[in-house]
């Protein structure tokens, strides 16, 4: 049986950020609408993380300085490489310690899961530690499309059925792994390759999954340590130079 304190807290800060973000919608400027948007989503994920991480919202960079497009939302832990911050919000996070993207719209419509898509992909091709683990379309970072609401009419093409006309690799090896719609649902590509879905209800059950889900990933790579340790130097020795320790050596035998 659930714990109805919790639940019922949840479902006040889903509720909440439902009507912040589609309130911001209607606001004629894009750049505001998006932030409150970000700001929306925020208050969902951040009461629930483990200590460990933080949210941001930035870029994703690798140790040869390539950037990730924007990343609306990214859930970090700042103990295995530290970002570079702006902000208390913006900022560069390293792709050894970024754990989740999101990208979050107001709407989901062909357009915007295109362009989820299209960022993903572009970030599959950041190089991190032990890159090999991760074959395909697989990544260190998982990738989350979640939007406030869809252009689909109720009961008729699902947002799952749009997807796959977008991402030939749907089934085996899909680009997005991560969906979750308000209103629609939530679909997750699980270790099993197979996909994982929960119907949306008046109670955001389709929320709440994503962020069990989200806590469930998170809480065993703290307990085991299992995400292999980055060296915060790779990120900043110069390019092609190896330490030289001729000097120290001529030191040492004066």
């Amino acid at each position: 049986m659930p714990n109805h304190i919790y639940r019922d807290r949840m479902i006040n800060n889903i509720q909440y950020a439902v009507n912040e973000a589609r309130a911001a919608a209607k606001i004629a400027h894009p750049g505001l609408t998006g932030r409150i948007r970000e700001l929306a989503a925020e208050k969902i994920f951040r009461p629930i993380l483990p200590a460990a991480f933080a949210i941001g919202t930035g870029k994703i960079v690798d140790q040869n300085t390539t950037l990730s497009s924007e990343v609306d939302l990214v859930i970090y832990n700042r103990d295995l490489l530290p970002p570079i911050m702006y902000s208390e919000r913006d900022g560069i996070f390293p792709i050894e310690s970024t754990y989740y993207g999101f990208e979050i719209k107001s709407e989901s419509n062909a357009t915007n899961m295109k362009d989820a898509i299209g960022k993903r992909q572009q970030q599959l091709t950041l190089h991190h530690t032990n890159k090999d683990r991760y074959p395909g379309n697989n990544s260190p970072v998982v990738w989350v499309f979640f939007a406030f609401d869809s252009d689909l009419s109720p009961g008729g093409k699902s947002e799952f059925a749009r997807y796959r006309e977008l991402d030939p690799s749907w089934k085996d090896d899909p680009i997005i792994r991560v969906m979750c719609i308000v209103g629609r649902g939530y679909w997750y590509f699980s270790n099993k390759k197979e996909w994982i879905y929960q119907r949306a209800t008046d109670t955001y059950d389709e929320v709440l999954i994503l962020l069990s889900q989200t806590v469930n990933t998170l809480m065993p790579r703290i307990l085991s340590n299992s995400r292999p340790k980055p060296l915060f130097g790779d990120y900043l020795r110069p390019p092609d130079v190896e330490p030289d320790t001729s000097e120290i050596i001529n030191q040492e035998d004066k």
